[in-house]
């Protein structure tokens, strides 16, 4: 492969394209070939039997060159990519994005590369921020929910002799069976199920209840049409049970037996004292860290000059999918919160993307800064770090810097370091 063009499309974005001949994309897809053709099995042949121009007969000419074509852009492009790079003294500040332009069996194919590059920002500014630390004050509520909470993770499960009834815990051996056959993954010995909790399928917990201990049963469920097997979704199935025991939850008494186990102190009221100690020790530390926060936004703020889109763009999705994956935690969707919080799409996205913007102009302001007060760590002190790593998985410095990728590793170390300096040079207002 070659490298055939270096561009400057917009500022601040570098666009290298590279080429491959027809002769060089033909001898990496025959060693694809050798290398995969036992895996094929092509009507009229055993599998492994079929020669090359068969399966392409079967399957299209195209069907070794997508993975020829990765392997000779793996072999070749770094090298291409970091000879590019110190020519032009280029810094990329992301991973470059990858697209194949053409790809013809008479032609071979062109493939492109965009990464974005560090900007030139000036400041307004980099010392000197002011930004309030206000610490929520903690009410006696909270205290008495943090002990209900361990009171209720310190609970013993008791078994009884009686018919499972919700809030029971269960502990059971199941089989499924679908069409009288069993499914994979659809059995479980000692399995414990809190019943009432939704943790299985709908109808499966209803199943147990009014059982006792020693029965066994069947339950009749149908799977979700929207489960997450897709061949098991919607069908009807059997779950044969063997109920081992039903267990009720034992709560500890709130006395000093509790206090001595929970908190290592002799009295209830010590133990509300450490904890009120421990909820206004972390909405103080969380407090801080949004101090810091504002600071590192206001250094964004002070910092002028163009962006590159894509990482802009990268950040945006970053924080897109971050947020609905939140949502789906929470089950809910995208529609569902901004009904619920009188929102517009469109005015969600700008927000979003204006967050965005603003998160990567802290982060290239910070790699600026960190150039200019000498902060951005050198070879030895990443070599330091790495082999603290190294030592604690048991391998060679060499092999883990072959699976870091180090100019990310200076990169994120430097802003880490900037973003020090700029909050022990500002002032930061307790009240």
């Amino acid at each position: 492969m070659k490298l055939v063009n270096v561009e400057t499309p917009e500022a601040n974005v570098c666009k290298m394209t590279f080429s491959a001949t027809a002769e060089e994309l033909e001898a990496a897809s025959e060693a694809v070939y050798e290398r995969t053709r036992d895996s094929y099995t092509i009507k009229g042949f055993e599998k492994g039997q079929a020669d090359r121009a068969q399966i392409e007969a079967d399957r299209g000419e195209h069907t070794f060159w997508y993975d020829a074509i990765n392997d000779l852009m793996d072999r070749d492009v770094p090298a291409l990519y970091e000879g590019a790079l110190a020519e032009h003294g280029y810094e990329p500040v992301d991973e470059p994005a990858y697209d194949l332009v053409s790809v013809k069996k008479d032609e071979g194919f062109v493939a492109t590369a965009t990464v974005a590059l560090r900007p030139a920002l000036t400041f307004k500014q980099t010392e000197g921020f002011t930004a309030k630390c206000t610490t929520p004050a903690t009410a006696d509520r909270e205290v008495e929910q943090t002990i209900e909470r361990r009171r209720q993770a310190a609970a013993e499960l008791v078994p009884h002799k009686g018919p499972a009834v919700k809030g029971n815990v269960v502990h059971i051996d199941y089989s499924g069976y679908i069409d009288g056959r069993q499914f994979p993954g659809g059995t479980a010995t000692s399995q414990a199920v809190e019943l009432g909790r939704g943790q299985m399928i709908p109808g499966f917990e209803e199943g147990i209840l009014g059982h006792k201990a020693g029965e066994e049963f069947n339950v009749d469920v149908t799977f979700p049409a929207r489960y997450h097997a897709q061949d098991l979704a919607g069908k009807a199935a059997v779950f044969k049970i063997k109920l081992i025991d039903v267990c009720v939850r034992q709560l500890p008494a709130l006395n000093s037996d509790f206090a001595k186990k929970i908190g290592k102190v002799d009295t209830m009221d010590e133990l509300r004292a450490q904890i009120r100690q421990q909820i206004e020790e972390r909405k103080h530390n969380a407090a801080l860290n949004r101090a810091k926060s504002n600071i590192i936004l206001q250094l964004a703020d002070a910092a002028e000059g163009e962006l590159p889109s894509p990482l802009v763009e990268s950040a945006y999705q970053a924080e897109m999918q971050n947020f609905q994956q939140q949502l789906r935690m929470q089950r809910m969707t995208l529609d569902q919160y901004l009904s619920q919080t009188h929102q517009t799409r469109e005015s969600f996205t700008a927000a979003v993307r204006a967050s965005a913007e603003r998160n990567t102009r802290a982060r290239m302001a910070l790699l600026q800064l960190a150039e200019e007060k000498g902060l951005t760590p050198t070879d030895a002190e990443l070599d330091a770090q790495l082999a603290q790593k190294a030592e604690q998985a048991k391998k060679t410095l060499a092999e883990v810097k072959e699976r870091t990728d180090l100019r990310a590793l200076r990169r994120n170390e430097a802003i880490r370091r900037a973003m020090d300096y700029v909050v022990e040079h500002s002032t930061i207002e307790e009240g």
